[in-house]
């Protein structure tokens, strides 16, 4: 079951309603759509509908919405960008601000017609002027204070009257200096930049098996006929693993291992100390799992 934030959720709703109106438009069931990028009709109801109880964690829904989206002709990677994996503040900007109606109700902007929740602009909550400047005087100054400091350290230390070696003194001057730039440097979020790869290895592949450990077990993975992965995990271990046409996932203590097949909900393998070996496939679920 996914947990989603509030924002997310508002995102899922106006997604789904677009794909749906695109799929109908096209004469399209859900059923043929299904078949054609191996994703449960049942999820594919639920993206649509925008039900986020029935859905697997935000990675996984992304992935579904870039599939659907592609399959139905679409700008998979844009409409999916649309969806955050990781929920963002959501704040007005000038400009929506300016079109809000006289109950101070702003208009969401739209794209694909589907309703994006956007962040403040970076440059308007930015320091104002003149803290900006006491900041880089102060930062100035200390790295001024640090390149002296490296300067005193690397002078020659004074060596007996009888010795023949002479120690030079490096010329700094044409040293580029310690202090820091004015001149703010744009950061890429790592968290954002997590979630895509992340997202991108859900994408890439048909087959997405992701394991969980609450006790130690002996793993192997075989993926479309290579060995990927075998050992022995301990408790909280986490993987996923991809594969074009199949994969054989072996465990030699079912009861300590959660499995989750293709974006469906995460189950037991089986009891303490049972030996289990499954093979998943492109139409794999949950039910894969749980059959004996």
């Amino acid at each position: 079951m996914a947990k989603l934030a509030p924002t997310q959720i508002d995102q899922l709703q106006n997604i789904g309603a677009y794909l749906a109106q695109v799929r109908q438009d096209q004469g399209l069931s859900i059923e043929m759509l299904a078949n054609q990028i191996f994703i449960r009709p049942a999820l594919l109801r639920a993206l649509e509908s925008g039900s986020d109880g029935e859905l697997p964690e935000p990675v996984f829904i992304q992935g579904f919405i870039r599939r659907y989206a592609e399959a139905l002709g679409l700008d998979g990677q844009a409409i999916a960008q649309e969806f955050k994996v990781i929920p963002v503040a959501v704040l007005p900007t000038a400009e929506s601000l300016a079109q809000a109606d006289t109950n101070g109700v702003v208009e969401p902007e739209t794209r694909h017609s589907i309703k994006v929740l956007q962040q403040e602009s970076p440059k308007r909550a930015w320091l104002s002027l003149p803290l900006l400047l006491s900041l880089g005087g102060l930062l100035l100054v200390l790295g001024l204070g640090i390149w002296g400091w490296l300067g005193r350290s690397r002078e020659p230390s004074q060596t007996d009257s009888n010795s023949s070696v002479a120690e030079t003194v490096p010329d700094d001057s044409n040293a580029p200096s310690d202090a820091p730039s004015d001149a703010p440097e744009t950061a890429l979020d790592p968290l954002e930049e997590t979630g895509d790869l992340a997202t991108e290895a859900v994408l890439e592949a048909p087959v997405v098996v992701s394991a969980s450990l609450s006790d130690r077990a002996w793993l192997s993975v075989v993926a479309d006929g290579e060995n990927v992965y075998e050992g022995v995990a301990e408790s909280g271990f986490e993987e996923t693993w991809t594969a074009q046409t199949s994969l054989e996932f072996t465990t030699g203590n079912a009861g300590g291992v959660e499995l989750s097949v293709n974006g469906d909900r995460a189950v037991t393998v089986g009891d303490n100390g049972d030996v289990r070996t499954l093979t998943f496939t492109p139409d794999s679920d949950v039910e894969s799992i749980q059959s004996p």
